[in-house]
């Protein structure tokens, strides 16, 4: 394996030498260039280098052969990425709004390890990066991106076929508990009465409409003619139901009530900024970005006192709606097949059973009819 590229505090050390300060005091390991694994080698300095220096003149030579033979040497993480990013990507087709998250994973993937060596990373390296660094969805999420990075790798010749994708032997976590909870209908009326009127608004439109926040705050008044809402699903956008007509004359009420705003503006979610200021994505000032949508609507949860002993981490985002909208839309009647599933713009009926869950307890009956006395000897 090539060497690392050094951080300034291991500049002056030998090669595959590392320092970490621990309670004040600095102890050093050697990185194995062929294994990865890494090797106590004290807290002496001129020991650790010497140590270092020894073990270098045996394992470098070797391990940059084997780099040099299969044309990996000099490869980092950032490479990989690049060409990822030059030669797979357009052929995935995504939709804009999966494309804007996949890219957020390789920045912070690039951004974190970028500089390793790409023949260097092993399933050690991948998992302590995963568990280090990511928690529940997020860590499920990186560790696909890293999977498929990895069989792109393997694919292109960068990373030997032989050793298999050290992210797809790490833990995959596909069964965790879903920390946020359900939303309830007696607390998304408790945030209603505490949120501005474009934030009610907002609300009540994705409980009707059963869309996300993307599709929310891209809504514009002319978008809605004749009681018809045409919406442009941006997570699903080649899916079967992704260009939707919705009839829905509950929303002349709502789009009257935001009219009053006394704001100018073409979207039916707006308000009036602090100030004036270009952001990206937003073609007119009195648009919310997602980040200050949900920042927005955070702020407003968390005055509730419903919320107030529950963790952070477990409170319901914006999104719950959605959930909490479906779970509605079968409590009154209406079939999954034929109305909210295609509401939902889910190709996958699945899906929509998914959003439906966790919403009440659901019985169960069953007879017990066992007769005690019978069963006596």
């Amino acid at each position: 394996m090539a060497p690392r590229k050094r951080l300034k505090k291991n500049k002056d050390l030998e090669a595959n030498l590392y320092a970490n300060v621990k309670n004040g005091v600095t102890y050093y390991q050697y990185r194995h260039p062929g294994t990865g694994q890494y090797h106590a080698m004290g807290s002496n300095k001129a020991e650790a280098q010497a140590a270092a220096r020894q073990l270098n003149s045996i394992l470098v030579k070797e391990a940059d052969l084997v780099g040099e033979v299969l044309g990996t040497a000099g490869k980092d993480i950032s490479h990989l990425i690049g060409r990822y990013r030059k030669e797979l990507l357009p052929t995935k087709r995504l939709a804009e709004g999966t494309l804007k998250i996949l890219e957020y994973r390789l920045n912070r993937i690039e951004r974190d390890i970028g500089t390793k060596q790409i023949d260097e990373v092993d399933v050690q390296t991948i998992a302590k990066y995963l568990d280090d660094n990511f928690e529940r969805d997020a860590y499920i999420k990186h560790r696909a991106t890293l999977v498929d990075l990895f069989r792109f790798a393997i694919m292109k010749g960068l990373y030997p076929s032989d050793v298999g994708n050290p992210a797809e032997i790490t833990y995959a976590k596909s069964e965790y508990e879903k920390a946020r909870r359900r939303l309830t209908l007696e607390q998304f009326w408790e945030i209603h009465a505490k949120a501005e009127p474009w934030l009610q608004h907002a609300m009540e439109i994705a409980l009707i409409t059963l869309q996300g926040r993307a599709e929310v705050i891209n809504m514009k008044y002319a978008d809605y003619k004749d009681q018809v809402l045409k919406v442009i699903r941006q997570k699903s956008s080649k899916h079967e139901h992704s260009h939707l007509m919705i009839h829905c004359p509950q929303l002349e009420e709502i789009i009257t009530k935001a009219r009053q705003s006394n704001v100018p503006s073409p979207y039916i979610i707006h308000r009036r900024p602090v100030r004036k200021v270009e952001a990206e994505g937003r073609d007119h000032w009195t648009k919310l970005t997602p980040n200050t949508f949900t920042a927005e609507f955070r702020k407003t949860r968390d005055k509730c006192e419903c919320f107030k002993g529950m963790p952070r981490e477990h409170r319901p985002t914006f999104h719950e709606i959605r959930a909490l909208g479906s779970w509605l839309y079968k409590q009154q009647g209406y079939d999954n097949e034929t109305y909210i599933q295609p509401l939902m713009a889910h190709a996958d009926p699945k899906m929509t059973e998914h959003y439906q869950q966790g919403h009440q307890r659901e019985w169960v009956r069953v007879e017990a009819g066992l007769v005690i006395k019978q069963a006596q000897q």
